[in-house]
């Protein structure tokens, strides 16, 4: 008698481990895990620029005027960040600060996830801003 498994078996095996395979993808779901990466980058950039904001604060007692993000007085300086990060995708950071410069709001577009928008903050809002974090009490 010989040992070992016929083709029909075999095919059975190999058709619930596509069946199970195909399931473990869509529970996943790697495009919402690349998003909530991507956004998860975004929180972190947005935290580095406040912290880039709160030291240029220290040294000048007010913030910059508002401006892109990009064009902002922080980098270049090791004393505050090296380069500003840019968004992981197409979409910009929003920066504003008003006279006298003494609070600032920093905005970004999340893909994911729920909206963290404090009260009050109406800038970048125009853009589709999910996330902002602000000095601001």
């Amino acid at each position: 008698m010989k040992k070992g498994f016929t083709l029909i078996e075999l095919l059975i095996v190999i058709g619930l481990i596509g069946v199970l395979s195909g399931f473990v993808i869509v529970v996943i779901n790697p495009q919402t895990q690349f998003m909530k990466a991507r956004d998860a980058n975004r929180k972190k950039d947005l935290s580095l620029i406040s912290n880039a904001l709160e030291q240029y604060y220290a040294d000048n007692n007010r913030y910059p005027a508002t401006m892109a993000v990009s064009s902002l007085p922080l980098a270049g300086s090791p004393k505050y960040i090296q380069s500003i990060p840019v968004d992981p995708n197409t979409y910009s950071y929003c920066y504003t600060s008003t006279t006298p410069f003494q609070n600032f709001v920093l905005c970004a577009r999340l893909e994911s996830g729920v909206a963290s928008v404090p009260v009050g903050i109406i800038s970048c809002q125009a853009s589709g801003v999910s996330y902002c974090l602000t000095n601001a009490f």
